[in-house]
């Protein structure tokens, strides 16, 4: 059977770009190409980023263009404790033991005879599930927890969220429920911030192996499955607090395209799990393969996209999921003495039409000024970040006689374009000389610096 794994590495190179990017290789690759290999690889069809459609698709895309800072701390095991916290509250945690930074800071003295060890970075490498203290082997568990926190788990399947998540070990609580029946978590996928199907793991430490079921919104029992986990035996019980998870989903996730949302049922008492943005990385599929689909249609992709450049060396960025793409407008700031006094939007200037200059004043009301080029004939709207840019632009220009700002906003964040001391070198013209004088008189001249 070696000697099979090892022919097949060599000659074929699907194969052998699995086993490499499951180790951790080919981390200098960019994501949407390494994304795109790996999907044929394991799908053995090309991965349509253009207009994606089912379930898979629509999540390498979103790894890719749907990349929000909080996602980091929702996927961090530790932080998102205080998330959990700040949104539902604690009641729902389940106890927090300790957390470090190394397997030798552990004192393994100091903890009780039953608990669980994981990293709050990856999917389960260096786990440790203790119910009898006096048979542990301690050697065993840190080393174990050692190759969990050297494990990279976004370079295997570029799962954007866990990319920086600062790495530590955290001990929990061993739950156990009075009925001695094996614990089930209920992973309610949450589509757009509804949960619409949930699906229930059971014999997860038995001989037979893990098993899962899949349940509407009612509790109606969904006849799907995915590849490996087969279906159960036996109808579940509807948990008795499925209506708090649902609403306690609801929360926890609104806004958000796709997340997996984990509860147990403990005691009759709700305890949080995790959350998770890509089932299985989403490189398998569902059987029957409409659930696919199924999935993929309530997968509402958001507005923004990736930064491309065209052969204009324009940035530009993807409208929704589409071929059309529309320009990156930058939002230019004229900042006199550290405050934001005109803002200017520049609109078609790398299309057939022609180039539009609107502004506005601080509070976004728009100005009847000309400089250089025309009006547009509508008006750009707010954008959704503006005050964070006004506040950005004046914390930059502080302390400057006069310097335009310019920044740029996609998927509701903003990012730096540059600064400009001298917008046309000084020899602009208006249509109206009064708007020379007027921007004049808002700068004050320094004393001349000899």
């Amino acid at each position: 059977m070696k000697i099979k794994k090892i022919i097949k590495f060599i000659f074929n190179r699907n194969y052998r770009f699995i086993i490499l990017s499951n180790q951790g290789y080919y981390k200098k690759m960019p994501d949407d190409v390494f994304l795109k290999r790996k999907y044929k690889a394991i799908m053995d069809r090309e991965l349509n980023l253009e207009n994606p459609v089912t379930f898979n698709e629509k999540l390498q895309w979103l790894k890719l263009y749907n990349r929000k800072p909080e996602y980091t701390m929702m996927v961090d095991k530790y932080k998102v404790r205080e998330y959990i916290a700040n949104k539902i509250g604690e009641e729902y945690l389940i106890p927090l033991i300790g957390a470090w930074d190394d397997p030798d800071e552990i004192d393994f003295d100091e903890l009780p005879n039953q608990f669980v060890l994981k990293c709050n970075h990856n999917s389960g490498l260096g786990m440790c599930i203790c119910k009898d203290k006096s048979k542990l082997d301690i050697g065993k568990v840190k080393s174990e927890l050692k190759k969990g926190l050297a494990e990279d788990f976004y370079a295997v399947n570029r799962e954007w969220p866990y990319k920086d998540v600062p790495r530590k070990i955290i001990c929990e609580k061993y739950m156990v429920d009075e009925s001695g029946d094996d614990l089930k978590d209920y992973k309610l996928l949450c589509f757009n911030g509804e949960p619409k199907t949930t699906s229930v793991c059971s014999n997860r430490v038995t001989i037979s192996g893990l098993c899962e079921d899949f349940y509407n919104g009612k509790w109606k029992r969904v006849e799907v499955k995915r590849p490996g986990n087969p279906n159960s035996n036996r109808s579940m019980d509807k948990p008795v607090n499925f209506d708090l998870m649902q609403t306690l989903a609801r929360k926890l996730v609104k806004d958000c395209p796709f997340v997996r949302t984990d509860f147990y049922e403990i005691n009759g008492k709700v305890y949080f799990g995790e959350l998770t943005f890509f089932l299985a990385s989403e490189l398998s599929e569902f059987e029957p393969s409409k659930w696919n689909h199924i999935f993929g249609d309530w997968v509402e992709l958001p507005e923004g996209g990736n930064f491309t450049i065209d052969e204009k060396f324009v940035y530009l960025f993807r409208k929704k999921a589409n071929n059309k793409m529309r320009e990156l407008r930058d939002y230019k700031f004229y900042c006199f003495n550290g405050k934001v006094k005109l803002l200017m939007i520049a609109s078609g200037r790398f299309s057939a039409e022609q180039t539009c200059f609107d502004y506005f004043d601080r509070d976004f009301n728009p100005v009847p000024l000309e400089w250089g080029n025309p009006n547009s004939d509508t008006l750009p709207k707010r954008p959704e970040c503006f005050n964070e840019m006004v506040d950005l632009a004046e914390k930059l220009s502080s302390g400057m006689p006069h310097v335009r700002v310019d920044l740029y906003e996609c998927m509701r964040k903003v990012y730096f374009g540059e600064l400009t001391f001298f917008d046309g070198s000084g020899f602009g013209s208006f249509e109206d000389i009064k708007w020379d004088y007027k921007l004049g008189s808002w700068i004050e001249l320094p004393s001349k610096n000899n």
